[in-house]
């Protein structure tokens, strides 16, 4: 019996411990549906306590769903029941899986239930993350812009996403089961295709590839690939997922890329400019003109070295500022640097920079063009500008010579053919008759010497004309030196005044002023230029009303201005704005090059002064500034409101030579000729064979033939300042044809467009000065005589 109730006392502690440790909830409970025992897994899963629990009724509990359950273990059937509940003794709310049954009695007779209670909210919580992850998964494969594929290890499709559709034109439908190859791998690319897909299944990895694929409708595309292997808990590949992209396009954009910027290698390895790329200050690509032009013979040679190694010293600080610049990405303008040859040599070049990617990293691209020839061009150009403004003026220049020239000859005739040999005859006579009165040898005397000192002062003007000449046009050898700027304009003056005499009076104020550090002959040449704009901007043959006038003074800060002004129309707007252009001219084709006041700015600015412009109607001021030179201390005396018209030979009075005993028939001549001395020289030397009358102007001329038409020859002089030898060829073409015929025209020079062609029209006869005398009373005498 004890053997028994200890047995009995065994099985149930083995029981008690079962039911406490049970990894689930256990409840019992009676026929009036009281909870009578339960275990601490059910006091946990329903957070609670042992005390709310006790006697419990569960007729009245919150969640009612699980009565039906609970009372049908009492009718004695078993039952279950999964679903959420919320607990009445808490505010518990668990997902539960409750398995329900009777508790009978030895007899058999129902006395009340059991519950098992299993938590699945965890569970249930894994499957509904798992439920959204999948409908995630789902919505980003239908949405996504790659197609997305699945094949099982048959290379049977299993999913087909839109973009796979789009991308090969095949429905989900249509697509699903099919098999490789033969699908959308063509045969051509199978062999590649099938390499990449067994190292899939051997799970080498994620594979992607490009290679060609067939859509629907026959057309071969490029699909871009990114494939991998499915594999299962345990391991074993099940299948490849793949996303796919059209790149047909993009592959077409790229080789067209590759060709293009092998086209640009090529083109900048064959360019003739210098082209060089660096990164942190050093070399890292070098074109064959760069190496070649910096005197190395391999671009390895050049690598590497330092870029500011291969600059002029003195060049390198605006070089390193104009990196800096560049690499900040500011916009820098070409600029010029001296560079250094391998060999020690400089070299002269214009360098653009350029902030570029090179090889995937910021860089500074340089090109670089020899400026050797350019600059030598431009040194021609400024020669051939000087020698086109000397051609410009040469025939003014003849003609200021000329006419000097002309009067020491004929003065010097004069002397030869009449004043010595009178002397001899003289000289023998008082051999023969000592009673010669010795006034009359003394007033010959003077009559030779006032000859004599007459062709010298012309010889001196001569002179003094070719002297300024010479300064102007000797070769350029750029030295710079004290300079006085009114002397530089005075000689300019001379070189062009015959281009200024006939268009306008000429007034000169100059204050004293400081000497400038120049080149007197380049000076010369942007005083010259500027006179001779000032002449052009003027019309012919009103000198009286038209006016240049030229200024000197100190302006700011010391500096020196010279100014050049003229009464013409002014210089409009929008020409203002190219006036210094290079080949900008408003000049007709042949008259300029366009190059003179660029060549001007160059020289101020090269001098460290500048040339400025100011003009309205009825006048134009350009006005040069230079600073003061090194010996600014010096000046030399100026003189104010001078008036500067052209310097008049010293007239003598001639000696009227005795005719000759024989003559021709004799004849009336008028001389018209704004040189005073040489009309004068003119008279004297024909007044043996003609009644000469001179005039000095052009309108005084006109005057006097209105009022004694019976000249037999008119000599007239060409250009002349009031009215000239064409106006006065025009007036009496228009009332007196028959004495216009009459005119034989003389001239130093025709320098400007309107006399040369007229002279080359007009019919009348032309003479060149200085004269052939004998050609002149040839002439003279002919006319006369067809009178």
């Amino acid at each position: 019996m004890n053997e028994t109730s200890e047995a009995l006392r065994e099985s149930e502690e083995r029981y008690r411990t079962l039911f406490e440790q049970a990894p689930v909830g256990v409840f019992l409970y009676d026929r009036e549906l009281r909870l009578t025992t339960w275990n601490a897994r059910f006091v946990q899963l329903l957070q609670t306590t042992n005390e709310r629990l006790t006697s419990l009724d569960m007729h009245g509990l919150r969640d009612r769903t699980v009565l039906p359950s609970i009372e049908r273990a009492l009718a004695g059937e078993s039952s279950t029941y999964e679903g959420r509940y919320q607990a009445t003794t808490s505010d518990a709310v668990v997902w539960v899986s409750m398995r329900l049954c009777p508790l009978r009695n030895a007899s058999g007779a129902v006395i009340g239930g059991m519950g098992v209670v299993e938590d699945l909210t965890d569970r249930n919580r894994a499957l509904s993350a798992l439920r959204e992850s999948e409908q995630r998964h789902a919505l980003y494969v239908k949405r996504s812009p790659l197609g997305v594929i699945v094949w099982n290890t048959r290379f049977e499709v299993l999913e087909w996403n839109p973009s796979a559709t789009r991308i090969f034109g095949y429905t989900e439908e249509e697509a699903i089961g099919k098999r490789e190859p033969g699908f959308i791998v063509p045969d051509s690319a199978w062999p590649f295709v099938s390499a990449l897909w067994d190292g899939l299944l051997e799970q080498t990895g994620v594979e992607r590839s490009r290679n060609e694929n067939r859509r629907k409708d026959g057309r071969i595309i490029c699909g871009e690939w990114s494939a991998t292997a499915l594999v299962d808990a345990q391991g074993v590949v099940i299948g490849v997922a793949a996303l796919v992209e059209d790149v047909t396009e993009k592959q077409a954009a790229e080789e067209a890329l590759k060709r293009s910027e092998a086209r640009f290698r090529a083109l900048i390895e064959h360019a003739p400019d210098a082209i060089g790329v660096v990164r942190q200050g050093r070399w890292i690509y070098a074109n064959p003109a760069l190496v070649t032009y910096l005197g190395y013979e391999r671009a390895g040679e050049l690598i590497g070295r330092l870029a500011r190694d291969s600059v002029h010293p003195e060049d390198r600080s605006t070089q390193d500022q104009h990196h800096t610049e560049v690499e900040r990405g500011t916009s820098v303008s070409p600029q010029e640097y001296r560079l250094l040859r391998r060999d020690g040599s400089i070299v002269h070049a214009e360098v653009v920079s350029l902030h570029v990617d090179y090889d995937g990293a910021p860089a500074i691209l340089g090109i670089a063009r020899d400026l050797t020839e350019r600059k030598q061009m431009q040194a021609r150009l400024v020669q051939a500008e000087r020698m086109a403004a000397v051609g410009t003026l040469a025939a003014g220049v003849a003609h200021e010579i000329n006419s000097p020239l002309a009067y020491v000859l004929t003065q010097l005739a004069v002397a030869t053919a009449e004043a010595l040999p009178a002397l001899k005859r003289r000289v023998e006579a008082l051999e023969r008759a000592v009673d010669l009165s010795p006034g009359e040898i003394t007033q010959l005397a003077v009559e030779l010497e006032a000859a004599i000192d007459g062709a010298r002062e012309a010889a001196e003007r001569m002179r003094s004309i070719v002297r300024d000449l010479r300064t102007f046009s000797r070769a350029d050898d750029g030295e710079i030196a004290p300079t006085d700027v009114r002397r530089v304009l005075d000689t300019s003056l001379n070189m062009v005044f015959g281009e200024i005499r006939h268009r306008a009076r000429l007034v000169k104020e100059y204050d004293d002023v400081p000497l400038v550090d120049a080149n007197e002959a380049r000076l010369g040449q942007v005083f010259v230029n500027l006179l001779v704009n000032a002449a052009q901007a003027l019309p012919e043959g009103n000198a009286a009303a038209n006016l240049i006038r030229l200024r000197t003074y100190i302006g700011d800060a010391g500096r020196v201005v010279v100014e050049v002004m003229d009464s013409g129309p002014g210089i409009p707007d929008d020409v203002k704005a190219q006036i210094f252009d290079p080949f900008f001219t408003t000049k007709p084709a042949g008259v300029g090059t366009g190059l003179g006041l660029w060549i001007c700015q160059g020289i101020v600015t090269r001098l460290g002064g500048t040339i400025e412009l100011a003009s309205r109607p009825g006048e134009t001021i350009f006005r040069v500034v230079l600073p003061p030179g090194a010996a600014a201390g010096k000046t030399v005396d100026g003189a104010r409101a001078i008036r500067a018209d052209e310097p008049n030979l010293a007239q003598k009075p001639p000696m009227k030579p005795k005719p000759p005993e024989a003559k021709p028939r004799r004849g009336r001549v008028l001389v018209i000729d704004d040189e005073a001395p040489l009309a004068n020289a003119l008279k004297m030397f024909l007044a043996d064979e003609h009644d000469v009358v001179v005039s000095t102007s052009g309108r005084d001329a006109l005057a006097l033939l209105e009022k004694d038409p019976s000249f037999d020859a008119i000599l007239c002089d060409l250009m002349m300042p009031d009215v000239t030898g064409v106006d006065v060829h025009e007036a009496l073409r228009q009332r007196a044809p028959d004495v216009a015929a009459r005119l034989v025209f003389v001239t130093g020079g025709a320098f400007t467009p309107r006399m040369r062609a007229f002279l080359e029209e007009v019919r009348n006869p032309q003479l060149e000065k200085p004269f052939d005398l004998p050609k002149l009373r040839a002439l003279l005498r002919q006319l006369v005589s067809a009178r």
